[in-house]
Parts: C-alpha cells; sequence; structure tokens
C-alpha cells in the first residue's frame, strides 16, 4: 500500500510542481516548514521534506487550504494552483505555525489571530458577534462542534471539548465543556466552575 502511494506522489509531481515552486520562493516558507513537521509527526512520516510536501498536499485537504493560505494573498495564484481541487477556505488571519487541521471540512476560522501549535478538528466555529473575533492563544486544542463566538481569549495550553459553547473568555490551561461553556479542569484540578 505504501508503494502504491509513493507511485502515486511521484507520477503527481508534474501536477504539484507549481506548488513547489511557490513552496521555495514563499516569504513564509520557515513557517510551512513548521506546519509540516507538526502533520509528519502527528501522522508518523518519516520521509524528505519535499515528497512530504508531496504527500500532504496530494493527500490531506485540511493541510492544502492550510498550504495555501500560507503562500500569501494572491488570489489568482491560490486558484490556479487549487484548480479541480476541494479545499477550506481560510479568512485571511494570522496564524501561528504548527496548526493542525483533521478533517476541517465545514469548519469556520474567523477568529482575530490563532496562536502556535493549535489542533482543530471538524465543524469548529470560531465567529464574530458585534464585529468582535476571538484570539486563540499557543497550543491550543478545539474539538469536533465546538463553537466560540466575541471578541473572547482562548488562553494558552487550553482544550475545548466537543460540542463546547463559549462565549467568555477562558484563562490559561483549562479544560471547557458543555453547553453553556464551563471550566472543568483549570491546571489540572478538576473545579467545575461556571463561566
Amino acid at each position: 500500500m505504501k508503494a502504491i502511494q509513493q507511485i502515486v506522489i511521484y507520477l503527481n509531481i508534474l501536477r504539484f510542481f507549481p506548488h513547489l515552486i511557490c513552496f521555495s520562493l514563499s516569504k513564509n516558507k520557515s513557517v510551512i516548514k513548521l506546519d509540516l513537521e507538526a502533520y509528519k509527526n502527528e501522522y508518523c512520516i518519516n520521509s524528505s521534506l519535499y515528497y512530504s510536501l508531496l504527500h500532504f498536499l496530494f493527500y490531506n485537504r485540511s493541510f492544502r487550504s492550510l498550504f495555501y493560505h500560507r503562500i500569501g494573498n494572491a488570489k489568482w495564484l491560490i486558484q490556479f494552483l487549487g484548480r479541480g481541487m476541494q479545499h477550506l477556505t481560510l479568512t485571511r488571519i494570522p496564524i501561528g505555525s504548527g496548526l493542525l487541521l483533521f478533517h476541517a471540512y465545514g469548519t469556520i476560522l474567523n477568529a482575530k489571530s490563532i496562536g502556535k501549535n493549535c489542533r482543530i478538528v471538524h465543524n469548529v466555529t470560531l465567529g464574530d458577534k458585534n464585529g468582535e473575533k476571538p484570539v486563540i492563544k499557543d497550543n491550543v486544542e478545539i474539538l469536533t462542534n465546538a463553537v466560540i463566538v466575541g471578541g473572547i481569549t482562548i488562553g494558552n495550553n487550553c482544550v475545548i471539548g466537543p460540542g463546547a459553547v463559549v462565549f467568555k473568555s477562558i484563562p490559561d490551561n483549562c479544560v471547557v465543556v458543555g453547553n453553556p461553556a464551563y471550566i472543568l479542569k483549570e491546571n489540572g484540578v478538576v473545579v467545575n466552575r461556571k463561566l
């Protein structure tokens, strides 16, 4: 099976050659490398930089969308590169390096900023309320169907549980669950505290 995947990737080098050029010339090359490392670690892929890039561009729509976001604001280029390929549309927001998107179809990332090393799974909504957008700090994990809305801040090292609906800021090192959301754990201690 792995040999077949490798053959398919090598056969698609011509198709993805413009992507490799964009990567090589991108001002965000170092950030894309960090994203790529996060994906390689998550999926246990141990291969060269360019092979890994081809692998994730071909097999992972979420990575491909993040790649398009990183290469810049050249909409014509993204339309050309993405022709015939489905991908997630990311708004033009500052996103820290090492972002992992898992099956991010149906996900809306409309935040003021997203920090480094965050993990976001499917059907997550980060949205605005009265023109105010959330700030997601570093090392945050947002699980399935979570909704985070308004001008709030999600602190460093937080986990937002599946289906949580968050309308208030969360301090660092918390696990948040429920609708309406409450803090289940803070700094590793169970607190069951309302927001």
